[in-house]
């Protein structure tokens, strides 16, 4: 029986092509949002569409820019943990991460021109940074199995006999002369964990061989955006704005696949293997926010938000390294470790977003208090990925946005908040997001986003405080590392608290 390693996850899935690290799932993580900004924004839930009057606000309804009266500069850092809960058959693993979190800043000037309810009442600049989504990300989990990644690659390398040449995959070129969706294989051999003989390739292991199996994807990195806005008042009813947003995706993961023999079926000489895969994507796109906002009297409000597509130009870059160790030295082999490592592949690509569209509502108590809602719509089989130098190359994504039209869907998002103020220039605030699954189906369950929040403000003259503490959860559906391995599911949460300290002038 053979055993080999072809790590796919459902949010990182492999191939066997050249450009194999960009996937349907990688499109999908840059397109997908969470947004974080000010503390009193994280804590009413994002709701902030028929508001206004917040920086974060300017990444969800620039019209939002046009409540502002007096010139306001605020910061807010944040930290961040996070939990995974894996379930790999049935076999139980969490794991815990801290992290500094996201820096949020803004600034908003406005220029008066009239005190009157009349006409073009005042025009506002601003300018800053908001978090579109954390990437900050650990999972860990194990199990006993009869099945190995090393069955996966050996399939793999006996359907394509001719290709996997000993001579080229031994040579000081390896790493150039097969695609990088075929490095695996290329790291086995040289790792004695895959050899051959006349009756064709075999690797290490044997039938009735008990292997535990050791998952571990750390991921670190965001998507934020800095953001250039404009708006203004009329008539102090009709607020309206532009946005334009420059994103920057900085993100870095590590895929560590291990296997140790605990048990032998055959004498398998094998000790154990890892198999790891490193990753990185950093890129930056530009978008184009439009926003009305409708002040109907005192109380109520009505928001409307139209996003463009985000236009990315990305890079990844990926390599692959391999370590195995024997009882006793293979035959012809000096020693019993052994280890690879590829070279790093760089590919340069574009994703097209979905566009956004956003509706609000708010009621305002006088000094009491707001609630306001938000409903957001994005289609995400609206992705496209593209090959940056497609002249050159040709269109390399048709299967990749073929899959993306028939396993995405469209998705809607509702965000709800509501402050009160129990006493002068103090707030209590809560709130509640959720976010739509992106996939017409998902086995094990949705993977939806669920986010519950809580907060406390305090402002005087012209200085603000502000808290927040916000509560992530999602949870995956069912997914195989490799064809034949047992199933995974995993619980994502994460706990982040927020302060932002802030003067108006």
């Amino acid at each position: 029986m053979k055993r080999i390693l072809y790590i796919a996850i459902a949010a990182v899935a492999l191939s066997t092509t050249v450009s194999f690290a960009q996937d349907r799932y990688d499109a999908v993580r840059w397109s997908q949002y969470f947004y974080d900004g000010t503390a009193r924004f994280s804590a009413m839930g994002g709701a902030f569409g028929a508001l206004g009057g917040d920086f974060a606000a300017l990444s969800v309804n620039p019209a939002g820019i046009g409540v502002y009266r007096s010139a306001e500069f605020s910061v807010t850092p944040s930290y961040l943990t996070v939990n995974t809960k894996s379930s790999f058959t049935g076999q139980a693993a969490e794991s815990r991460s801290k992290n500094h979190g996201d820096f949020n800043f803004g600034y908003v000037q406005p220029f008066i021109f009239s005190n009157d309810n009349q006409g073009l009442v005042s025009l506002s600049l601003g300018l800053g940074y908001n978090t579109m989504r954390d990437y900050n990300y650990n999972a860990f989990a194990y199990n006993k199995s009869e099945s190995s990644w090393l069955d996966a690659v050996l399939d793999k390398m006996k359907n394509n006999s001719g290709y996997f040449d000993p001579g080229y995959m031994e040579s000081d070129y390896r790493y150039e002369n097969f695609g990088a969706g075929d490095w695996d294989a290329v790291l086995a051999w040289n790792s004695l964990l895959i050899d051959q003989d006349s009756a064709g390739f075999y690797n290490a292991l044997g039938y009735g061989d008990i292997i535990e199996q050791r998952r571990l994807v750390e991921s670190r990195g965001s998507n934020s955006e800095f953001v250039f806005s404009f708006g203004g008042n009329y008539s102090n009813s009709l607020y309206f704005g532009a946005t334009i947003g420059i994103q920057d995706i900085s993100y870095k993961r590590t895929v560590t696949h291990s296997e140790d023999v605990l048990e032998t079926g055959t004498g398998t000489e094998l000790n154990w293997f890892d198999y790891r895969e490193f990753f990185e994507t950093e890129g930056s796109g530009v978008n184009l926010k439009l926003g009305l906002l409708y002040r109907v009297n005192d109380n109520l409000r009505f928001g409307l938000a139209v996003h463009t597509p985000t236009w990315f130009n990305l890079t990844d870059y990926y390599r692959a390294s391999m370590q195995s160790q024997f009882k006793k030295p293979p035959q012809d082999a000096n020693g019993t470790q052994f280890a690879d490592e590829t070279v790093w592949n760089e590919y340069d690509y574009t994703v097209t977003t979905p566009a956004r569209y956003n509706l609000s509502a708010a009621y305002l108590f006088s000094n009491i208090g707001a609630v306001s809602l938000d409903y957001e719509y994005v289609d995400y089989a609206t992705i496209r990925m593209k090959d940056r130098y497609e002249s050159n190359y040709g269109d390399s994504f048709d299967t990749e946005n073929e899959d993306i039209k028939n396993e995405f869907t469209g998705a809607s998002n509702i965000r709800l908040g509501a402050e009160i103020k129990p006493v002068t220039n103090f707030s209590i605030r809560a709130g509640y997001a959720f976010y739509g699954s992106p996939y017409k189906k998902s086995s094990g369950g949705n993977p939806s986003t669920q986010i519950y929040s809580f907060g406390l403000g305090y402002r005087i003259d012209g200085f603000f405080i502000d808290a927040a503490y916000k509560y992530l959860t999602s949870k995956s559906g069912l997914y195989r590392i490799y064809s034949d391995s047992n199933t995974i599911s995993e619980k994502y949460s994460t706990s982040q608290f927020a302060l932002t300290l802030g003067f108006r002038f």
